[in-house]
């Protein structure tokens, strides 16, 4: 299986909501052993992501793109599971980055 992934970071609100897919980063391309070390740890997100589609203005995603739900992981519980894997520069930068939220903070897993 080829899956790329992007992390959808959420920043804080006063309010619950949907998360808006502004503050992203593209990790790349994953191998099933990282995928499957995220899902038993992933958090269902039924309010899904809320991002800017350029024909249709602002739309709601709830699924990815293979018709999964959306789910998080807490930055806390992603970093590892990344750090294990990430052998480029950018996937170490990024792995970095996330450490550096507050632990608590829900990063979704946007599978394409």
């Amino acid at each position: 299986m080829s899956l790329s992934l992007t992390l959808v970071i959420e920043r804080p609100s006063r309010a619950p909501q949907t998360i808006p897919a502004r503050n992203t980063l593209d990790y790349g391309y994953v191998t099933d052993e990282l995928h499957a070390l995220m899902l038993p740890v992933s958090v269902p997100l039924p309010e899904g992501i809320e991002y800017a589609d350029d024909e249709e203005g602002r739309k709601l995603q709830h699924e990815d793109q293979y018709g999964a739900p959306l789910s998080y992981v807490p930055a806390a519980l992603l970093v590892p599971r990344l750090r294990e894997h990430a052998r480029s520069p950018w996937e170490l930068a990024i792995v970095t980055f996330i450490e550096k939220l507050p632990p608590s903070t829900r990063v979704v897993l946007w599978w394409h």
